[in-house]
């Protein structure tokens, strides 16, 4: 007879909740999806713990964005992304270059990810509160159920007062660490111009249309 002991041991720890953590992150869930649309400040880096061949890569933007219909707008230092939900433009600014796709959620920006963490079936545990700059600042563990996921660990550092993530780091199986910093997240209407690109808007463009 096959034992019952692994089936209960995996039963058990997947049954534990940590109930101020599990509050924590459905505050937050549903404080994000309130949001019509916002801005907000980011930074953020990739770094192969595991492969010290490979460079630490570090940039920082501002994301405008329309969670629920897949708009977004992230402009940084050497590109501009935009979507409108059906069409990806890719602008490299030294280039001067356009690259313009048809629009894959399933393959949706980098960006895009943290902000649906929270609809993934995992566990959560609360690592610890800290007061920062006279705010409570609470660091959350959340770990993945299924093992398909590249990464086994997400930790989120949620704003009290606010309800919004500030910090989030994904720690990847090939040892990969990606990190997100959020600041100034602005609630406001955004027009649809936002996410389309004007190739008129930069003489002499180079444009590649691949859709």
């Amino acid at each position: 007879m096959r034992s019952l002991w692994p089936l209960f041991l995996s039963g058990l720890v997947l049954s534990q909740v940590d109930p101020r953590a599990d509050n924590l992150i459905k505050r937050s869930r549903k404080k994000l999806h309130s949001l019509e649309s916002f801005v907000v400040q980011f930074a953020y880096q990739v770094e192969n713990k595991a492969d010290t061949t490979q460079k630490r890569i570090a940039k920082s933007g501002t994301l405008r964005y329309r969670p629920r219909q897949n708009k977004f707008a992230v402009d940084m230092n050497d590109m501009l992304i935009l979507c409108d939900g059906k069409t990806l433009w890719q602008y490299l600014k030294k280039e001067n270059e356009v690259t313009i796709t048809s629009y894959n959620p399933k393959e949706g920006f980098s960006l895009d990810r943290i902000f649906r963490i929270y609809d993934m079936d995992m566990k959560v545990r609360l690592d610890k509160s800290d007061t920062y700059k006279g705010q409570t600042i609470h660091k959350i563990s959340l770990f993945p159920i299924s093992d398909t996921t590249d990464y086994f660990r997400v930790e989120v550092w949620i704003n009290e007062a606010t309800e919004l993530p500030q910090r989030i780091r994904f720690a990847h199986r090939d040892g990969t660490v990606v990190e997100y910093e959020l600041k100034n997240f602005q609630v406001m209407a955004l027009p649809d111009t936002e996410f389309v690109f004007d190739s008129r808007k930069y003489p002499g463009i180079s444009v590649v249309d691949l859709r």
